[in-house]
């Protein structure tokens, strides 16, 4: 019963909310968004002032930009957010500790950090413009970088625009809204600041991550955990990363712990570090 009522109700449901988010305007979307939460028994509703929508959810305040992305990520609220994105990283059997540093490269409006409970070190990068000035806001006193991460640093590439499903790439995709040059930096760069260990590595570079882990060289030693989703979104063909990631990181002295194909995500695991 359960099944027939996902797929007769709950399926075409969704499909008809999320095409007219991108359909409404911006006051008639809050009502709708508050109405999809309401339907499936949430709280979280959410107001448009400023340019942008906000959600205000146990006094915290949570802000975001495009109305397709916003409504499949936001509709259950920031806590269950936080919580599947444990699940779809493969982390929540991660010990994590306080002040343990994570770095968040292809951070967006900053969801990684919902994951935590405890106080970390957190550093996000993110090259859109957009997305970045959320990340600003809804990440506070922690590392916030607006470039690109990639292969080598001090390049400016081209950086196609796909903002409401968060598809933005270095890569060429087929459907684009518009095409600036962002800055590159590497992983290495990053960790020569921050000159700790890293608990855990999180890569979503929409089919960019080969490139991304190239940037990755003489400090792979210090990284315990690296989790990367591999998904079919590299280029015009749309392929997966799978591969290139899981040989460099095997070549490396890493190992494959867990691995879902809901997302195509990998958990890799430091060999030097002990068990």
């Amino acid at each position: 019963m359960k099944k027939l009522f996902n797929y007769f109700f709950i399926k075409p449901t969704n499909k008809l909310f999320f095409y007219l988010t991108i359909k409404l305007n911006k006051n008639l979307y809050c009502y709708i968004f508050n109405f999809y939460s309401l339907l499936f028994a949430n709280k979280t509703k959410i107001q448009y002032r400023e340019n942008f929508f906000h959600i205000n959810e146990n006094n915290y305040i949570w802000r975001f930009f495009h109305r397709h992305q916003g409504l499949m990520a936001y509709s259950s609220g920031l806590i269950k957010r936080g919580l599947k994105l444990k699940e779809e990283y493969l982390i929540k059997n991660i010990n994590f500790n306080e002040n343990d540093e994570v770095i968040d490269c292809g951070a967006n409006n900053g969801d990684f950090f919902l994951c935590f409970e405890k106080k970390i070190n957190y550093t996000g990068i993110e090259p859109s413009k957009i997305e970045y000035s959320n990340l600003y806001f809804n990440i506070k006193n922690q590392t916030l970088i607006n470039k690109a991460l990639y292969s080598n640093s001090n390049s400016y590439l081209d950086f196609y625009i796909s903002g409401e499903y968060g598809d933005s790439s270095l890569i060429k995709i087929n459907e684009f809204e518009e095409i600036y040059k962002v800055e590159t930096i590497t992983l290495d760069d990053i960790i020569d600041k921050i000159s700790r260990n890293i608990k855990l590595i999180k890569i979503e570079a929409e089919g960019a991550e080969p490139e991304v882990l190239q940037g990755l060289k003489k400090n792979l030693s210090k990284i315990e955990y690296i989790t990367i989703d591999c998904g079919f979104e590299r280029g015009l063909k749309k392929e997966s990363t799978l591969v290139a990631c899981v040989n460099y990181l095997l070549d490396n002295n890493y190992e494959l712990v867990d691995f879902t194909d809901k997302r195509i995500v990998c958990l890799f695991r430091n060999k030097l570090f002990k068990k």
